[in-house]
């Protein structure tokens, strides 16, 4: 019994080791434990954003989406937005030959910083519109169904580099997506209309799986990495349609 509650903890600090910058005592090695903890992973990294979030907006919107922002991409140690700009690069070149060469290569283009301002000056102007408490829960909300997104991204597919991304595939598991949804009901107690967005969201990338598959005849842990970002901006996209459309449900006041 105590073997396994310490392979779950150092999955656990795993997980926390190698998508955050939250300082460890000690390196810890990647196993079928931390893929377990994707989720919570997001949901520890979302909630300094979204309380500053929440305390700033009163003063000002977009000071305060501003640095919720910064601070989920600061907090990932800026791993996902370097995934975001190489995935954008491949972008901008045909053949699934050159979109590997280009995504695994040192340089950044055009591509990676135009959908570098795409994905986040996008996300920043949504989290303006948002009130103090639609904008808390939609952070909250928005990082828990982009992990778990990321780690769906992964299944079913072949990867081409060998990479990060390549041993977590190999050590996904039905076990991940179990444990990984348990966290995920928080997004979906937060705001009943969050169980449709996931879906809508699901489905979005399962058709965008295929259409990777053709034109990069796999992934890597770039890809995997601009799939949970991209994730987070549909979440807020449709979260404002959603609002607009008065499809909202909770039980924490606006305050």
């Amino acid at each position: 019994m105590k073997d396994i509650t310490n392979k779950y903890l150092n999955g656990f600090l795993s997980a926390l080791s190698f998508f955050t910058v939250i300082p460890l005592k000690k390196n810890y090695g990647i196993t079928k434990y931390t893929l377990y903890f994707f989720t919570l992973t997001g949901l520890i990294v979302s909630i300094i954003p979204a309380l500053l979030y929440f305390f700033v907006y009163k003063y000002n919107s977009i000071i305060a989406a501003v640095v919720a922002v910064s601070l989920i991409i600061l907090i990932y140690g800026f791993n996902h937005l370097d995934a975001l700009m190489d995935f954008g690069d491949s972008l901008m070149v045909s053949g699934y030959e050159n979109k590997q060469r280009v995504i695994k290569d040192k340089y950044t283009g055009s591509g990676g910083i135009g959908l570098l301002f795409i994905v986040y000056i996008n996300a920043i102007a949504f989290l303006t519109f948002f009130n103090n408490i639609d904008g808390f829960i939609i952070i909250i909300s928005g990082e828990l169904v982009s992990k778990y997104i990321t780690l769906y991204s992964m299944n079913n597919m072949d990867s081409f580099n060998e990479g990060l991304g390549n041993i977590f595939m190999q050590k996904l598991n039905t076990k991940a997506f179990i444990y990984n949804a348990i966290p995920l009901f928080i997004a979906f107690i937060l705001d009943f209309y969050n169980i449709i967005i996931f879906f809508i969201i699901f489905f979005i990338i399962k058709f965008s799986k295929t259409r990777i598959n053709i034109d990069y005849h796999g992934i890597n842990g770039d890809i995997i990495g601009s799939v949970g970002e991209v994730t987070r901006l549909l979440f807020y996209v449709i979260s404002f349609i959603f609002i607009i459309l008065n499809l909202k449900f909770y039980f924490l006041p606006s305050l």
